[in-house]
């Protein structure tokens, strides 16, 4: 048996290590600026993790990969339904909230994922994440201008 078929070579573009470190910092003023924030996540559309903050014990690899699909669904949706622009989803469970929105960056799109408690203002954690995603855009343009 051959030990290629075992073997995974990835064609995926990773973010510059300046970006990854910068977009960490985006990320800490997220969470320290926003109450009710237990983490956020930066990951690639296809599902990988790129940073991340937690204040409880998350997985990142796999809250980046159902993320990414959950919003792929939801833009398929939305396209059925024949609406424009899916930028964001909000998932309200009984102990939290998840929001996970699209990070239009040109270069690289990405997806931020934040997960909430429960009692928190939607408006203030959108706005917050909002204000994240369009430093992450400037980032983008910053790091990976080709």
């Amino acid at each position: 048996m051959s030990d290629k078929l075992f073997q995974s070579e990835s064609n995926r573009v990773k973010p510059s290590e300046q970006y990854i470190t910068t977009s960490k910092e985006v990320l800490h003023e997220l969470v320290h600026a926003t109450s009710g924030v237990d983490g956020v996540l930066l990951a690639s559309t296809d599902g990988f993790e790129v940073s991340s903050i937690f204040q409880k014990d998350y997985d990142g690899g796999k809250l980046s990969a159902v993320g990414s699909s959950i919003l792929a669904l939801v833009q398929a949706l939305t396209n059925e339904a024949q609406l424009t622009g899916c930028r964001s989803v909000i998932l309200d469970a009984q102990d939290g909230k998840i929001m996970i929105s699209s990070v239009p960056n040109k270069n690289q799109p990405m997806i931020v994922i934040v997960v909430t408690k429960q009692q928190v203002l939607l408006g203030q954690i959108m706005h917050g994440m909002n204000k994240a995603i369009n430093k992450l855009i400037e980032l983008d343009q910053q790091y990976h201008s080709k």
